[in-house]
């Protein structure tokens, strides 16, 4: 039995509906996804863009970062961690909502650390511009995960 062409072309356009459904299918799930996630374009930002993560340094680092949507009354640190003994050593205040490029400089075992940016209220702000005004030597506590905007794992080794 043959089939004429109008039989043909209905036959072709029903395979193409269940193709066509699962392509909708898989955008909605998409753009629901994106639009459901808890990014937040309006919270603060802060990414570390060099050093790279595992990079080995010397004790001279030089860091580009970058912050934007810091709101009025918190303050953005370049601070080095050493979670295994729960201390975190303040280096450096940035200006917030900038690209910035600075150097610190890290001293210490050839290990590994973590170049973190936090971004603080002004009772730690005011904490550490003193510690580094007594040029203290001791570390200071860790703060929690969330006020940590990004951070890089890095290795004291030249």
């Amino acid at each position: 039995m043959k089939l004429d062409s109008k039989a043909k072309n209905k036959q072709t356009s029903k395979r193409h509906i269940p193709l066509i459904g699962t392509l909708l299918a898989c955008l909605l799930i998409a753009v629901l996804t994106i639009l459901s996630s808890d990014s937040d374009p309006n919270q603060p930002y802060g990414k570390i863009i060099s050093p790279i993560a595992e990079t080995t340094t010397s004790t001279t680092v030089s860091v580009t970062a970058e912050t934007r949507n810091i709101e009025p009354g918190q303050y953005i640190w370049l601070v080095v961690d050493k979670p295994g003994i729960n201390l975190c050593w303040p280096k450096i205040q940035i200006e917030p909502d900038t690209k910035f490029k600075t150097i610190i400089y890290e001293e210490g075992k050839k290990e590994p650390y973590t170049l973190s940016l936090y971004v603080v209220h002004k009772t730690i702000n005011d904490q550490w511009q003193e510690w580094l005004g007594d040029e203290m030597f001791g570390g200071l506590p860790i703060l929690p995960e969330k006020r940590r905007l990004d951070s890089v794992r890095l290795i004291l080794g030249k």
